[in-house]
């Protein structure tokens, strides 16, 4: 398996996609396994997108996947149930909880992960597709008037006369 990161500051996730798209189409990958989402933009959208740049079929939210031959057989759960898929590989397979189980590292696992090479690899250049117009934060919540549960009459009228909700 190879470990890799491009350098390049993640903008959107079309740009993060064709990036890596651009890596993979090098390197012929026969499948590429991605999160559900991602930390960066949380969008859910990195999978899809990457499967379309490469052409690929895309298998979304898989929580268990076993091969056979060219052959994965991708189970995801879903309301209700579960649906089994089997897809030909080259394919990318976003995973959701469950498709493999966290383990915190012991000091030895941390150690000898500072020792595997970690390949930096110059970005293709894919450039962004949005762009952030503006940004700013909510509007600051007002005060809060405590009212005696006791006070019934007078939650009422302030109900009907500041929130203007009755």
């Amino acid at each position: 398996m190879k470990q890799f990161r491009i350098d390049t500051k993640a903008v959107d996730s079309d740009q993060v996609a064709a990036e890596i798209a651009n890596y993979a189409k090098a390197n012929a990958f026969d499948l590429v396994l991605c999160g559900k989402e991602t930390i960066d933009y949380n969008g859910s959208n990195v999978g899809g997108m990457l499967a379309a740049h490469l052409d690929l079929p895309y298998v979304s939210n898989a929580s268990k996947l076993d091969m056979n031959g060219t052959t994965a057989s991708v189970e995801r759960d879903m309301q209700g149930g579960s649906e089994l898929l089997d897809v030909n590989i080259p394919a990318v397979i976003s995973c959701a909880k469950g498709m493999a189980e966290q383990r915190i590292p012991n000091m030895r696992g941390i150690m000898a992960a500072r020792s595997k090479p970690l390949s930096v690899v110059p970005s293709s250049g894919a450039t962004s597709n949005t762009e952030i117009v503006s940004f700013s934060l909510p509007a600051e919540k007002g005060s809060v008037k405590l009212i005696d549960p006791e006070n019934a009459e007078e939650l009422i009228n302030l109900l009907h006369t500041e929130a203007k909700v009755i």
